[in-house]
């Protein structure tokens, strides 16, 4: 989508609306950032004080009572990118006997795509019951190939429903949920189909314990909102297996159309604390508040490193991305943009302790508009996974930016961002 600079101008003047105010549950979180989110071009104030250690057992218990996340425990997580994902994820529903819920947002009818409809519908044929849940913004069933895709799922037995995409409206179904005989759950933000996988990096990690079945509630919270059923006789919520050296875990599942702040919450309380680092991996960084946080956390001499993609699909919000990076890296943030594809993973961590993946980028349309689910845990042993697994290969396939001027164009997206995000969502946006 290209748009002129004239039309840019229009919008900002006669179309942006005004910014919302803080939900009393985010108040908190951004009352020691809303003075440093404005123009690269103001003097940075000075450092606030560090704050105390991190009490992440508190944070937990903040969470859970602001975001309406339960602590599902100790579970053991694989964090898993790419290929690895993918394969996992097969091998995982080859063994399933009894039931296989997904829950996606693009759903390519390539070969890689038709394959696996046709696994699924093996396994509805002895009996698994297998639901799909897809949002027609991201696998629209009016495409050739996506109308081949469902012939192939619904006349295999697998139950589909396709969430409506809503006219003028960016509330959209963006979850990435699978679960498995109610026993194993992946999460992150990668999508089905060989020509994503083919030509993006993403994240999708298997999960085995309590939090299962938390992802199972937000799954079928989204099919019957739909008005799906599941027979009585369906065991979905087995006794979890205990795995008592795995990572305290909450799942974070934010409602869209701006009912919630759940996951921008998590987040910014996060950076709020952090002592000693802070690494984000993101497409779609541009909203104003989570900005200021990584900007104050610098400020204050946390260690702060965000990796973006070079090649980025957004062509919008890449300019409003790196209208930031003035005051980012004028704050002492590192900033990185990895070079060999397009890099879709939402991923970060805080001092080797709390590490959040799932399917919410951090702009305006994931933080307020879509539904979105992102796992947050706790422990230095995932955080290390995380590390060496992506951040620090990355970093190596990554160009730092010492400096950036940004356009006027670029400067004029990053001021209607918002509205661009909420209002005219590209097709090709995952």
């Amino acid at each position: 989508m290209k748009i002129s600079i004239l039309v840019v101008v229009v919008l900002l003047f006669a179309a942006r609306p005004a910014p919302a105010a803080p939900d009393a549950e985010a108040v908190s979180a951004l009352a020691q950032l809303r003075g440093q989110a404005g123009s690269v071009l103001v003097a940075p104030p000075p450092p606030p004080a560090a704050p105390a250690p991190t009490d992440w057992s508190g944070y937990r218990k903040q969470i859970e009572a602001a975001a309406g996340a339960l602590d599902a425990g100790r579970n053991t997580i694989h964090f898993l990118v790419d290929g690895q994902a993918a394969d996992a994820l097969k091998n995982d529903v080859s063994r399933a006997w009894s039931s296989i819920h997904i829950e996606v947002f693009q759903w390519q009818g390539d070969a890689d795509g038709l394959a696996f409809a046709r696994a699924l519908a093996a396994k509805a044929a002895l009996g698994v019951r297998v639901r799909v849940l897809l949002d027609q913004y991201g696998t629209d069933p009016d495409d050739p190939q996506i109308a081949a895709l469902l012939k192939v799922l619904r006349g295999g037995g697998v139950q589909v429903l396709v969430r409506p995409a809503p006219f003028l409206d960016g509330h959209l179904d963006h979850r990435k949920v699978v679960v498995i005989d109610g026993a194993v759950g992946f999460a992150g933000g990668m999508n089905i189909g060989g020509r994503y996988q083919a030509q993006w990096h993403d994240q999708l990690s298997e999960i085995r314990g309590p939090a299962v079945a938390d992802l199972q509630r937000a799954f079928l919270a989204q099919w019957r909102a739909l008005g799906g059923t599941v027979d009585a006789d369906e065991n979905l919520f087995p006794a979890p297996a205990a795995q008592p050296g795995g990572y305290e875990t909450l799942v974070v599942a934010h409602e869209g159309g701006g009912k919630d702040k759940n996951i921008k919450k998590a987040y910014l309380d996060a950076f709020a604390g952090a002592q000693r680092l802070i690494r984000v991996a993101d497409p779609y960084l541009v909203d104003a508040d989570i900005i200021a946080g990584l900007e104050a956390a610098a400020r204050r001499g946390v260690k702060v490193q965000i990796i973006e993609p070079r090649l980025n699909d957004q062509k919008i919000v890449q300019g409003a991305a790196r209208a930031y990076y003035p005051g980012l890296i004028a704050a002492g943030v590192e900033v990185y943009e990895y070079q060999p594809r397009m890099a879709h993973e939402k991923v970060a961590v805080v001092d080797d302790e709390w590490t959040t993946f799932g399917s919410s980028n951090l702009d305006a349309r994931s933080l307020a508009d879509n539904d979105e689910l992102n796992i947050v845990a706790f422990g230095a042993g995932l955080a290390d996974d995380v590390e060496s697994v992506l951040f620090e290969p990355d970093l190596k396939n990554s160009a730092r930016v010492f400096g950036y001027d940004p356009s006027l164009g670029q400067v004029l997206e990053r001021s209607v961002s918002w509205l661009l995000e909420r209002k005219t969502p590209e097709p090709t946006a995952l």
